[in-house]
């Protein structure tokens, strides 16, 4: 089993809760390329194709290379997990994601962002001010994970503190090639022909992603949490695991 976080995240999303997993899979919990742990201030891209050759490189060093895989996914891995499944269709039996980007297309996306407020559109999207303020974040990346301590108080410091650890080309390819890029009629397509499962869940009161249009899209089903927003693998972990074991228990 591979986890993996979203933008501006760590691995350190999936807490001890997941632990649980590891009882009867080999989990793998990575930081992804440009991200936490993986940071890499000398590369300039950081495309869908990097991240799945990092992905397949870490599993290929493990000697996981082999293995069935299940893939749990938050937010923009979500994307980059549907689109590794389709590269190995005879590998991967479930992809389990939590308040996936699913939209119809890269316009819904901007919308989406635009419709966020003016704060969103100029430092969530890839604009000129999103840019600054990611140089200005890598400069002061100590202050930075300071600051985002203190205005994210209902998130634990260290998770906080992480989201400074990233670069401007990791983040603009993130927006750009895995979740504006995602063509999900298409690689959701291709899960269904290959018979492998996709299930989402989101948090009732989280503004990412489309649900209505997700369950529209072939091998997809959907679920709702009450109760919880886009932070759904942090503050209502049982859930997650759950689905994840029941995937586990059908392998």
């Amino acid at each position: 089993m591979v986890l993996l976080h979203g933008l501006v995240a760590t691995g350190d999303i999936f807490g001890a809760a997941y632990d649980l997993l590891a009882q009867s899979s080999t989990l793998v919990v990575p930081d992804l390329l440009g991200f936490g742990r993986s940071l890499d201030e000398q590369r300039h891209s950081f495309t869908t194709g990097d991240h799945l050759d990092a992905l397949d490189a870490a599993l290929d060093d493990l000697d996981l290379a082999d293995r069935p895989l299940l893939i749990g996914a938050h937010s923009m891995g979500v994307a980059l997990a549907v689109r590794w499944a389709a590269r190995h269709p005879d590998r991967c039996r479930a992809v389990v994601g939590f308040g996936a980007p699913v939209y119809p297309d890269a316009s819904a996306v901007r919308d989406t962002i635009a419709a966020a407020g003016p704060m969103a559109r100029a430092f969530v999207a890839n604009t000129r001010w999103a840019e600054a303020a990611c140089h200005l974040n890598c400069r002061h990346r100590t202050l930075a994970g300071l600051i985002a301590a203190t205005v994210t108080p209902e998130l634990p410091t260290p998770i906080s503190r992480a989201a400074s650890l990233h670069t401007w080309p990791a983040y603009r390819d993130a927006i750009d090639d895995v979740v504006s890029a995602t063509a999900w009629p298409g690689v959701l397509a291709e899960l269904d022909a290959a018979g492998t499962m996709v299930e989402l869940l989101w948090g009732a009161d989280d503004r990412i992603g489309d649900c209505d249009f997700a369950r529209g899209l072939p091998v997809v089903s959907v679920e709702v949490v009450a109760g919880a927003d886009h932070h759904l693998p942090l503050s209502h972990p049982n859930p997650c695991v759950e689905r994840l074991t029941h995937h586990l228990l059908t392998f």
